[in-house]
């Protein structure tokens, strides 16, 4: 059933049984949850839940954005509950997304999974997802690494759109999926060397969304972590293909949780 037919309680209930065994904990209050489908732009209208008569036994959430010109269908988390698993709820979830998107004229759609959960990733394989890279979130302790010459200067989404070269990265990445996001361009005051995505909250914690950069990430990072020595980094969904993942390797960062990123071309 379209999640626009249901209710939010019946949503959340749903979610929160379907991950309660989950390796992360991402169970949360009907707030919270309200507030993730808001900043995650996932929506209702694109939503499914499944039932055993009255009870809620499956969700799945989605959403659809024009990333770089190309209209993309985004599984923003799948959960069905353990007493129903195994009992074809997933694929009945999987497929009545992919209808969706084709209906909406969607041209690819895109998922992460927890690399570990080797269920979930057989099931959207069947669908015909394919595994395109390893996504990492990183972390590293506060600490200053040096002087540099460089430095942040902050920018508008317009200027980040037109000077900062783009690599590609997944959804959740994505400026319209980060809330309290902050663009900056990294400079030496002549050139610009590369551009970062971060926020920050009251306690001083960081975390990097975007880093993009030609050649220069050592640099960007340098920068970032000289501007805030004090700031402890996560750098979120980091790709394994983008040049960012092997500058945060050498500069310290660690991979706390690993995941994969899989599309489909519709």
């Amino acid at each position: 059933m379209s999640m626009k037919d249901c209710s939010f309680e019946d949503a959340l209930t749903s979610w929160n049984e379907g991950f309660q065994d989950y390796s992360v904990q991402i169970q949360m209050d009907l707030d919270g949850f309200l507030k993730m489908m808001s900043s995650k732009r996932l929506s209702p209208a694109y939503s499914f839940i499944v039932y055993d008569g009255d009870q809620p036994v499956g969700i799945v959430l989605n959403g659809i954005q024009e990333i770089v010109g190309t209209k993309t269908a985004y599984n923003g988390g799948t959960a069905v509950h353990p007493s129903y698993r195994k009992r074809g709820v997933g694929r009945l979830l999987v497929h009545s997304s992919l209808s969706m998107y084709e209906k909406e004229n969607a041209s690819l759609a895109t998922l992460e999974a927890i690399s570990d959960n080797q269920s979930a990733i057989a099931l959207y394989e069947t669908y015909g997802y394919k595994v395109v890279d390893h996504l990492h979130i990183m972390r590293s302790p506060a600490g200053n690494i040096g002087e540099t010459l460089s430095h942040l200067e902050s920018i508008d989404e317009r200027i980040w759109n037109e000077q900062i070269t783009k690599g590609e990265y997944p959804w959740q990445n994505q400026p319209f999926s980060i809330e309290g996001k902050e663009f900056y361009k990294v400079t030496d005051g002549v050139a610009t060397l590369g551009g970062l995505i971060f926020t920050r909250n009251d306690s001083g914690k960081i975390t990097l969304f975007q880093m993009q950069s030609k050649n220069k990430g050592e640099e960007c990072l340098k920068t970032l972590r000289s501007s805030y020595p004090d700031a402890i980094i996560t750098a979120f969904n980091i790709p394994e293909s983008n040049p960012a993942y092997e500058v945060l390797k050498q500069g310290g960062f660690e991979t706390q949780l690993q995941q994969v990123w899989m599309k489909k071309v519709l």
